[in-house]
């Protein structure tokens, strides 16, 4: 994906104007620099080996882009240090810790070599497994068919209204994801066969029936744009348990917590918004939320108080196409 417009350009949901942004942002990006960490005792959870070997995968709903800082392992991927991967790592006091999640990635890039807004390319994702994993998390398929993009082209600050008939195109587009999830999760079980795999559904973005000054929308367009999110999270859903992974359910743990919801919103609005969010994409306490969610489902346990994440930083791993 380059800065100059093109179909993978959209995927990154946010509009043309925000993307001009990412550039001079890009350039102050720092690398993974962390507070010194005291990982806690190694312990078994929820049948995960003692040491957890961890690869963490997905789109920009798993990277965070423009969450406080970027990482530099590539910075095109404009991928969080606090990121939901970034609390996991932490909280699980893993042995090794890889994440090659990216934004605009759809499922093409789990397999083939995705190219960033900076014109770098990223590895695909795959080849970050071996058969040493232990625990992988996947967030993918909103970006798959343009699904995001044609939904954001039509919202507060996209490029026009909503055309009629967008409803059922996107409806069976989102159902079309499902045999790619399965595919995927087949794939990571084939190069990682004794990993516990986790496929994280989408959060909540919009109200469902009345907006706000950031998403001044009509019911009927809201209605529109939860029944896609829906499907499309069946159909992720449906994808990843047919392959055998267990799914956790984000749009149900972030009611709430919309882009309308004030204080509580997970959510950012309309406006990019460096440290912050990118446009319509999680903030800090969605990644964090997210995370919760993800641990529990994991450990069967609440998640440590914490507000920033702290993976052990000899755990890191970074992963960039050569």
């Amino acid at each position: 994906m380059r800065l100059q417009l093109t179909s993978r350009t959209t995927r990154l949901l946010v509009t043309a104007a925000s993307l001009l942004v990412l550039a001079p942002v890009l350039a102050s990006c720092s690398s993974d620099e962390r507070v010194p960490y005291s990982a806690p005792p190694a312990q078994s959870i929820a049948g995960l080996s003692e040491k957890i070997n961890y690869v963490a995968m997905g789109d920009s709903y798993s990277a965070g882009p423009m969450v406080t800082t970027v990482r530099a392992d590539p910075s095109g991927c404009v991928r969080s240090t606090d990121n939901y991967p970034a609390f996991l790592a932490g909280w699980l006091g893993v042995e090794s810790y890889t994440d090659v999640t990216c934004s605009a990635a759809d499922t093409s890039d789990l397999s083939g070599s995705q190219t960033l807004i900076d014109g770098t390319k990223a590895a695909p994702q795959l080849t970050a497994l071996t058969a040493e994993t232990d625990l992988v998390t996947l967030g993918i398929g909103g970006n798959d068919f343009g699904i995001f993009s044609s939904l954001v082209s039509c919202a507060p600050g996209g490029a026009r209204a909503c055309p009629a008939g967008m409803r059922q195109r996107l409806l069976g587009d989102a159902l079309k994801v499902q045999p790619r999830v399965a595919k995927a999760v087949r794939e990571i079980a084939r190069r990682a066969p004794d990993a516990a795999v986790y496929v994280v559904g989408y959060p909540q973005v919009l109200p469902t029936t009345s907006g706000c000054p950031a998403v001044p929308l009509p019911p009927v367009q809201l209605q529109m744009a939860s029944d896609v999110a829906t499907r499309l999270n069946a159909s992720v859903r449906a994808g990843a348990e047919a392959a055998g992974a267990t799914y956790v359910d984000l749009e149900q743990a972030s009611a709430g917590h919309d882009v309308c919801a004030g204080k509580d919103a997970w959510i950012n609005g309309p406006r990019m918004r460096p440290g912050i969010a990118a446009p319509f994409h999680p903030v800090l306490a969605g990644m964090r939320g997210a995370a919760e969610t993800i641990f529990h489902a994991i450990s069967g346990q609440d998640a440590p108080a914490s507000d920033t994440a702290t993976p052990p930083a000899d755990a890191m791993v970074h992963n960039t196409a050569p």
